[in-house]
C-alpha cells in the first residue's frame, strides 16, 4: 500500500521553543544521521546495515536503494539514522512490490513480485556481508515486504540461507502475510518481551530497551499457507513480528480458508484491466480446480468400483482448494497417474458389472426375438434391462452412504469458514485499511508504538556492536 508524501512533524522541545526552531532541529538531525550513514559507503563499514523491505506500491524494480521514502523510509530507517548515526547504515530492497496492477506502480502479480523481492534481498545481504564481513544485517519488511522479509528469516533459521545466521542481528515485521495465527509478539518465543543480543555482543544495550508488547491477535497472515512461519530457527528471539488487530494482512480469521483460496487467486492475476483480470483469474481458478481434483481423487476417494465407492476426506474441501490455489503447488505426476488410474477402473469395473448384469444370454435372445418382431420395442425393452442392472453397479445402500458422505463434506466446509459468517468477524476488519498503517500511531501495551520500539531495539543492537567493535566494525 503506497504511502503517502513525508510529512516532516515539529516536535516542540520545550514550551520556549518555536516551532521553527523544532522542525529546523529534526531536519539538521536527520540531514546528519544520513550524512553520517552515507559516510560509510565510500570507505568504512558500519557494525549494522539495516536492510528495509517496503510494502506494495512502495518500491520499484529500479528504485534507488538509498532514497528514504514509504512506511520503513518515514518510521524506521531515518529514524534509525538519526539515533545510530555513525553505527549503523541503511539500504532498501529494490523490487516490483507489485499486486497484479491493482495499485500504482508495476502491474507484476503479488506471487511474482514477493519471489522478485526474496531474490533481490538474499542477492543484497550477500553483497553487504561480501563487502562487510564484519557487519552485521537488520532485516526490516512492511506488508509485501514483510513477506519477503519472513521468508529470508526462515531460510537464514534453518540454516539454508544465504548468509549465516549469526550475522543477522534483527529482523523486525509490520503486518506480516505469513504470521502465524496467534503468534506471540516474538514468534515461537512466547512470554518473551526483550529480544536477543546480536551474536556475539554483549547485550547490554539490548537487555535495557523498554519491554516490547502488544495485544496478542488471535487471526494469522492472509499468504499461502506454506510460507506460514512457527518459528524461525535459529533466529527465534531476535525476530519480532507485529500486528495489530484487525489487520487483514496478519489477523485474517483462522477459521476461513476460502478467504485464503481469494488471496491466492488475486495474488497470481493481472489487475492491470477488467479483461486481462478475467483471463488471469479464470486461469489461475482452472488449474486451482485441476489440482484440487487430482489432491481429492488421490487421497480422499476410495472403492474399485461404484458399489465400493467411498469419500473419506483427510482435509476439508477449503483446505484442498487453499493449498491447490498456491501458484507453486505443482501437480504431482504420480498422484495423477494414480487418480486417472482410479477413475478409469472404476468406470472399467462399472462397465463389466453392467456387461454382467445385462448382456446374459436370456436377455440378448429375448432382445434379439423383440428386435425382429418390433425394433422400437426392442429399444424399450433394452431400457427396462439397463434399468434393472443400475442397482446392481451402484446399490442403493452405496448412493446412501455417499450421499451422507458429501452432505458431512459440505458440512465440514461450512464450518472450517465459519468465522465469515460471524457479524463479529465483519465488525473487527471494517477498518482494516487504518490499522494497517497505524504502527506509527497507535501506542502499544509497553506504552510506545510498534516502529518507535523498533528503532529503539536496532539503535541498541547498533550501539552493541560498536562496543564489541571497540567502535568500529572494520
Amino acid at each position: 500500500m503506497r504511502r503517502p508524501r513525508r510529512i516532516v512533524r515539529a516536535c516542540v522541545v520545550s514550551r520556549g521553543l518555536s516551532a521553527a526552531i523544532a522542525t529546523s532541529l529534526v531536519a539538521a538531525g536527520v540531514s546528519a544521521g544520513v550524512a553520517a550513514a552515507e559516510s560509510t559507503e565510500s570507505g568504512g563499514c558500519p557494525g549494522l546495515i539495516a536492510l528495509g523491505v517496503q510494502g506494495t506500491g512502495e518500491s520499484a524494480p529500479d528504485a534507488d536503494a538509498r532514497t528514504d521514502t514509504g512506511f520503513l523510509g518515514d518510521n524506521v530507517l531515518t529514524p534509525l539514522m538519526v539515533r545510530a548515526a555513525g553505527k549503523a547504515d541503511r539500504l532498501y530492497v529494490a523490487y516490483p512490490a507489485g499486486f497484479g496492477g491493482a495499485t500504482s506502480g508495476s502491474s507484476e502479480p503479488y506471487s511474482e513480485s514477493v519471489a522478485t523481492g526474496l531474490k533481490n534481498l538474499r542477492e543484497l545481504a550477500t553483497d553487504q556481508l561480501s563487502r562487510c564481513p564484519t557487519s552485521y544485517l537488520a532485516i526490516v519488511g512492511y506488508s509485501q515486504g514483510a513477506h519477503v522479509a519472513s521468508m529470508f528469516a526462515q531460510e537464514v533459521g534453518r540454516g539454508g540461507g544465504s548468509v549465516p545466521a549469526d550475522r543477522v542481528a534483527a529482523v523486525a515485521l509490520f503486518a506480516d502475510p505469513t504470521r502465524n495465527p496467534n503468534a506471540p509478539l516474538f514468534p515461537g518465543a512466547p512470554g518473551r518481551n526483550v529480544p536477543d543480543a546480536a551474536p556475539g555482543t554483549s547485550g547490554d544495550a539490548v537487555r535495557s530497551v523498554t519491554p516490547m508488547s502488544e495485544a496478542t491477535a488471535t487471526g494469522g497472515g492472509i499468504g499461502p499457507e506454506r510460507d506460514v512461519a512457527t518459528d524461525f530457527g535459529s533466529l527465534t528471539g531476535r525476530v519480532a513480528s507485529w500486528c495489530t488487530t484487525g489487520d487483514l494482512a496478519c489477523d485474517a480469521p483462522s477459521g476461513a480458508p476460502i478467504l485464503r483460496v481469494v488471496t491466492n487467486l488475486v495474488g497470481q492475476s493481472d489487475l492491470s484491466d477488467p479483461l486481462k483480470a478475467l483471463q488471469s483469474v479464470s486461469e489461475a481458478l482452472a488449474f486451482t480446480a485441476f489440482k484440487t481434483a487430482v489432491t481429492v481423487t488421490d487421497e480422499d476417494v476410495t472403492g474399485t468400483s461404484l458399489a465400493s465407492l467411498s469419500l473419506n476426506p483427510k482435509k476439508s474441501l477449503s483446505e484442498r482448494v487453499a493449498e491447490a490455489s498456491d501458484p507453486r503447488t505443482t501437480v504431482d505426476t504420480d498422484a495423477t497417474i494414480r487418480a486417472l488410474f482410479k477413475v478409469a477402473t472404476i468406470g472399467l469395473n462399472a462397465v463389466t458389472t453392467l456387461a454382467q448384469t445385462l448382456l446374459t444370454p436370456a436377455n440378448i435372445t429375448e432382445l434379439v426375438s423383440a428386435g425382429l418382431a418390433n425394433p422400437g420395442a426392442a429399444i424399450a425393452l433394452f431400457g427396462q434391462k439397463l434399468a434393472a442392472a443400475v442397482p446392481e453397479v451402484m446399490p442403493p445402500a452405496t448412493t446412501s452412504r455417499l450421499v451422507q458422505q458429501a452432505f458431512t463434506a459440505v458440512e465440514q466446509n461450512v464450518t472450517d469458514n465459519k468465522e465469515l459468517l460471524d457479524l463479529a468477524t465483519w465488525t473487527k476488519f471494517s477498518d482494516t485499511v487504518a490499522r494497517h498503517v497505524s504502527y506509527q500511531t497507535t501506542p502499544t501495551d509497553s506504552g510506545t508504538t510498534a516502529t518507535a520500539a523498533t528503532v529503539e531495539w536496532l539503535t541498541a543492537v547498533a550501539e552493541d556492536i560498536a562496543a564489541s567493535h571497540g567502535g568500529d566494525a572494520r
